[in-house]
This record gives C-alpha cells, sequence and structure tokens, in this order.
C-alpha cells in the first residue's frame, strides 16, 4: 500500500466548524474533504471533522471501485454484461485495475482511518460525550475493514487459509518509517478483518441511517466474512449472525423486491451506501463512469445472463428496452434514478438470506437452503422451488442462480459464490461458468506495478509477475 500523502481541502477552522454544527446527522452530508494532518484530532469536535474525511474516496465515479464499478465488476467478469466498463480480457488477466486506481482509493481510506484511530485514541475520555470517543474508533474501524476488505478479496487468494499470499494490512499510518510492509497470510487477514468487525459490534453506535457504520451493519459483514472463510464452524456462525441481522427490528426486508429499489435510500432493507451530495449530482450525467451514465445506456446484458434470469419477475429490473428518437439503448431499472441519484447497495439485509442459502450448500442441508432462497423468491413472486425437483448434483447451480437473480449489479457478491461454491467433484462454479477461467490464479489481480515498487517487501501474486 501506498504512502499516501493526505489532502488538505479545508481548513481546519472549517471541518471544526462542521462538526460542531453537524455531530448529530453529519453522514447525512459527507463533504468533500479528506484528512487533515495528523495532529488536528485535539477533541470530540475534530476528532468527528476527520471521521467525516475518511468517507472521501467513496465519492469518486471513474474511475472508483465504490460506485458503478464496485456495482458492474462482478457480473463484468463473469461475463454477464458487456458495455464500456472496466476492460478485462476473456482470460481477466490484462484489466484496468493493473493502473492502481482501486488500490488507491483504499489506500486512502485505509490511511486515514488509521489517522483517525491512532490520535482519537490518544484524546483524553474527558474530552468526549458518553461513549462517543469509542463510536468513532469504531467507524474509523469500520471504514478501514470496509476498504481492506475489498484489497482481500480482489488481491489475495482468500479461498486458501493456507496461502501465504494475503492482503496488505496496515493498522498504523503509512509513514516513511514503515512504507515497507509485508503481506498478512490469508489466515491472519481474516483474523484482523472479523477483530475490527468485533470491534465495532461492541462499541459503535446503533444503527441511525444508511451513510454511517453501525453495530448492526457489522455484523451483516461479519456474517459474509465468516461466509467467506467457510470453515464449518464460521457457516454455522454465519447462519446465526445472519438470523440475527434478519430478526433486528431497526432493519426489515421489504414486502416487494420491486419497493427495494423505489423506496431507494429510505428502503427498510439497506443497510449501506454512500451519500451524493450537490457536487456529485451536479456531475453525473457528464461523468462516463458514473451510476446513471452506465446502466442508463452503457450497460447490455449478454444472452448468457439473460439465460439464468429466464423467465423470473425480477428479470425486468435488469434489462429495459428504451428508445429515445432514434437510439436504442437498455437500462437497469433496479439502479438507474431520472435525476442521476442512483445509489451502489453495498449491503443490505436480504443478503443474509443468501448467506444462509450458501453456508447450508455446504453443510449439505438441501432443504434449509431451499427454504432460504424460497423466502426471496416468495417475495419476488415465483413460485418455491421443491426439494423433491432439485437433485444434490444441480443444487449449488440452483443456488447461484437465485443469487444472481436476487442480487446481481448491487455489490458483486455473484462473482465471489461463483468461486465459493462448488459442483459435487469440488470443482468450483466459476470454472464451469467461464470456461476461459484455467486456474484460481486467475481469480485475483495483480498488485499494482507502483505497490511493489514502493514497498519494498511487497511480493506479487503468482502468474503475474511477467505483467510488470
Amino acid at each position: 500500500m501506498l504512502n499516501m500523502k493526505l489532502k488538505i481541502v479545508y481548513a481546519i477552522s472549517m471541518l471544526l466548524l462542521l462538526a460542531v454544527t453537524s455531530c448529530d446527522s453529519y453522514l447525512d452530508k459527507v463533504p468533500p474533504h479528506s484528512l487533515v494532518e495528523n495532529n488536528a484530532i485535539v477533541d470530540a469536535a475534530s476528532a468527528e471533522a476527520a471521521l467525516i474525511g475518511t468517507f472521501y474516496p467513496l465519492k469518486g465515479m471513474n474511475p472508483s471501485p465504490f460506485g458503478a464499478n464496485y456495482i458492474s465488476d462482478g457480473s463484468h467478469m463473469l461475463g454477464f454484461t458487456t458495455g464500456r466498463f472496466r476492460s478485462f480480457d476473456d482470460q481477466l488477466e490484462v484489466n484496468s485495475f493493473n493502473k492502481g486506481d482501486a488500490w488507491d482509493e483504499c489506500s486512502d481510506i485505509i490511511n486515514s482511518a488509521n489517522f483517525v484511530i491512532e490520535k482519537t485514541e490518544q484524546v483524553d475520555d474527558s474530552k468526549f460525550p458518553t461513549n462517543r470517543k469509542q463510536e468513532i474508533i469504531a467507524e474509523a474501524k469500520f471504514l478501514r475493514f470496509f476498504a481492506q476488505y475489498y484489497l482481500m478479496r480482489h488481491y489475495s487468494q482468500f479461498w486458501d487459509l493456507n496461502s501465504s499470499y494475503g492482503a496488505l494490512m496496515r493498522r498504523e499510518p503509512s509513514r516513511v518509517s514503515n512504507n515497507d510492509k509485508m503481506r498478512e497470510t490469508v489466515a491472519d487477514t481474516y483474523t484482523l478483518l472479523l477483530e475490527d468487525l468485533d470491534y465495532v459490534i461492541a462499541n459503535g453506535p446503533e444503527f441511525v441511517n444508511v451513510y454511517r457504520p453501525s453495530k448492526l451493519l457489522a455484523k451483516a459483514y461479519k456474517a459474509e466474512v465468516l461466509l467467506m472463510r467457510s470453515t464449518n464452524d464460521d457457516l454455522q456462525n454465519a447462519i446465526t449472525i445472519a438470523n440475527e441481522v434478519l430478526a433486528d427490528n431497526k432493519r426489515s426486508k421489504e414486502t416487494a423486491y420491486a419497493d427495494i429499489f423505489a423506496n431507494a435510500y429510505s428502503s427498510s432493507e439497506l443497510l449501506f451506501t454512500r451519500y451524493m451530495d450537490a457536487e456529485m449530482l451536479d456531475g453525473v450525467f457528464s461523468n462516463v463512469g458514473s451510476i446513471v451514465r452506465m446502466f442508463g445506456g452503457t450497460y447490455e446484458p449478454t444472452i448468457y445472463f439473460m439465460e439464468i434470469l429466464g423467465d423470473d419477475a425480477r428479470t425486468s429490473f435488469y434489462n429495459e428496452s428504451v428508445v429515445d428518437g432514434e437510439n436504442k439503448f437498455v437500462r437497469v431499472p433496479k439502479l438507474y434514478k431520472e435525476d442521476g441519484n442512483c445509489l451502489p447497495y453495498y449491503m443490505r439485509t436480504s443478503e443474509m438470506e443468501l448467506i444462509k442459502a450458501e453456508a447450508y450448500v455446504v453443510l449439505n442441508n438441501k432443504q434449509k437452503a431451499l427454504d432460504a432462497v424460497n423466502t426471496l423468491r416468495l417475495r419476488a413472486g415465483e413460485d418455491v422451488l421443491l426439494a423433491a425437483d432439485v437433485t444434490d448434483a444441480n443444487l449449488s447451480t440452483v443456488i447461484f442462480n437465485e443469487i444472481v437473480k436476487e442480487m446481481a449489479l448491487e455489490n458483486g457478491y455473484e462473482w465471489f459464490a461463483a468461486i465459493r461454491l462448488k459442483d459435487m467433484s469440488g470443482k468450483r462454479l466459476i470454472y464451469t461458468l467461464k470456461i476461459e477461467v484455467e486456474s484460481d490464479e486467475q481469480l485475483i489481480w495483480p498488485i499494482p506495478q507502483k505497490e511493489e515498487e514502493l514497498n519494498g517487501l511487497m511480493i506479487q501474486n503468482p502468474g503475474y509477475e511477467h505483467l510488470f
């Protein structure tokens, strides 16, 4: 990870003013600035202001790992979409991530979060109301997790607990003196990710709005991380935690699938997204990488994708033909908004049902796996899947197809499910779904060249040594 130079966009006095005037709802409007000097955190107000700055990289549109590309990458790598998305060759080897855009933005979040954590911990408790000090640290730790989890999934061999090719897990601000750092093992990467989530669950704020980390959000991600790691104990715990999230009265699944996207930011099941401020909205229609541009005309579903969707009631949310004069194009109704205020669905509660379904597949409980996806099928107006009609050999594919119908083009879940789920012989579904994938080395991206150049201890992912 690069030794990032912190941006100074607002004067410290303006940051303090903002924090003082909006402590209760500051994430309703994530301001366009990033963390200031590392000595700016001296009390609650300055800690709040610095925390706000940690959200700054989420504002990006083109290129950005947390905007339209966050939505599209999983489906695009699977071959579900065509159009002017990020460039991947068929073997998923040569792609725009070689430039390090995603790596850099995650690095910004991690570095800013580490500054907030380090400096807030040094401020006397008496300068904070009630337990707000612990909450600020917890929110910063969640954001650190959010960025490191992205890097872990895309740049490390997350499927192999015995692998030494884990993530680069910085736990302190980047400085010249500590820039050379080895990546963790995969097992240690999971341990550190879960440590951050457990801290948030124990010390974070209750759910307030969809722009802000919370205990409930951390629990939802913990269920997903445990599914990713997938030991037998992890799978049982993932199911338990997913059920706890679903039972929490602070959030609830929408009654109808359409309501998730019609209600957007106010959806009762949305747990986390980014805020589109006035500056961002002003540029969405001119930015080719914005969600409204990408999914309002650039996107096209492939025949392969449409075959999986079939005649499911949710298909219409992925494919709307539009005629505008002589121009014909496709929109994605679940993502497209006329005003351009299109949000990425980083996490929503319905994902918990899919986590349960996947876990039950691995635990060889077909009925419970089907029960979980049937909950979502019934909401969509579809008939339930009967265990008698689904063979054991076809169960993984059936569950994968339900994942695609429910959550494709949201947060990349479909891509990682294709890697996690296996057929009866133990072969990953991705090898059947995308014949160009011939080895596990293709399932992750190359470490960017500039990280190798600046971090003397960084080791490139296997299979990519020839790229640079």
